[in-house]
C-alpha cells in the first residue's frame, strides 16, 4: 500500500490509501470505517478482484479503470443520503468536462453516461444510529483506459472516446478534487438543481424493474429525498425510491 501518491491537497485532511489489487475498495472502505477512520478517508485501487455494483452485479475491476471508495462521516439527516450519491455523479460529469471536453450526462439513480452509453457508476453503504449517520461510503468505479468485455450492458471507456490511453493519475487528481470541493459544503436544493440540469432520465418513458415486478411510465421529477416520480399511462403519479432504471433504446441498467 502506498498513501497519497497524488499531489491532492493534503492540508485538507483527505486520506488516501493505495492499492495495487484488492477485493473491493468497499470491503477495505468499510472496515476501515467501523475502525474510526477520519472523514475523507479515500481507497483508490488499480484492480478489484471482487468489484460489486447495486443489487451485488459484477462489476468489471481490470486494470485501466478507476476504482475507490470515499469514506464521509455526515451530518445531513440519513434521508438525504442519495445527496452523496448525486454529488459524486455530478464529480465525475465536472471532470470529464474539465480534462476532456467530454459532455456526459447523469441517469437516476447512479450512473454518468456519454452519449446513451455508461462511463462510470457509483455504489454507496451506510451506517447509522438514531437517524444520523456514522458514516457514508461512496463506491466509485470509472472505465479510464479499460477494455469492456461485456454485452450486459453498452458500455464505454475515456480512452474509447478520446481514441489515445490518457493519464489515469491526472483523473484520479482531478476527480479526488472535485469530491473533496462538493463533499465538503453539500446542499440538498442546489445539488438536485445541478443534478436535474445534468441528468438525461426526466422526461423520458423508462421501465423500473424490481426483482418481483416491473412498472413502466414517463420520469417526471426528483423529490428532495431522491426518489424519482413517474407517471402511468393512466395518468397517476408513482414515487420510487429504488429499483433499476432502464430508458428504452438506451439499452443500460444501473448497476
Amino acid at each position: 500500500m502506498t498513501v497519497n501518491p497524488y499531489k491532492i491537497d493534503t492540508h485538507r485532511n483527505v486520506h488516501i490509501h493505495y492499492y495495487m489489487s484488492v477485493s473491493s475498495t468497499m470491503d477495505i472502505a468499510r472496515n476501515m470505517a467501523q475502525s474510526k477512520c477520519p472523514t475523507n478517508t479515500v481507497i483508490i485501487a488499480k484492480q478489484q478482484h471482487c468489484g460489486r455494483g447495486r443489487m451485488q452485479r459484477q462489476w468489471q475491476s481490470v486494470q485501466g479503470g478507476l476504482y475507490m471508495t470515499w469514506v464521509v462521516r455526515p451530518r445531513l439527516n440519513v434521508q438525504h443520503c442519495f445527496a452523496y450519491t448525486f454529488t459524486a455523479a455530478l464529480a465525475i460529469v465536472k471532470t470529464l468536462e474539465q480534462i476532456f471536453n467530454i459532455n456526459a450526462h447523469v441517469k437516476w439513480p447512479n450512473d454518468v453516461l456519454v452519449d446513451s452509453r455508461k462511463i462510470a457508476g457509483i455504489l454507496t453503504e451506510t451506517q447509522f444510529e438514531n437517524n444520523q449517520f456514522t458514516y457514508l461510503n461512496i463506491g466509485i468505479g470509472m472505465n479510464v483506459n479499460n477494455h469492456i468485455e461485456t454485452n450486459a450492458f453498452h458500455a464505454i471507456s475515456i480512452q474509447d472516446i478520446v481514441q489515445t490511453k490518457v493519464d489515469l493519475d491526472l483523473v484520479i487528481q482531478i476527480l479526488c478534487e472535485n469530491l473533496l470541493m462538493q463533499f465538503t459544503d453539500i446542499h440538498v436544493d442546489h445539488v438536485l438543481e445541478l443534478w436535474k440540469k445534468h441528468n438525461c432520465t426526466l422526461g423520458k418513458n423508462v421501465r423500473i424493474v424490481f426483482l418481483d415486478q416491473t412498472i413502466e411510465g414517463q420520469a417526471m421529477n426528483v423529490n428532495h429525498e431522491g426518489a424519482l416520480i413517474i407517471k402511468h399511462i393512466d395518468g397517476h403519479l408513482e414515487t420510487i425510491n429504488y429499483g433499476d432504471c432502464i430508458i428504452p433504446g438506451f439499452n443500460i441498467s444501473s448497476s
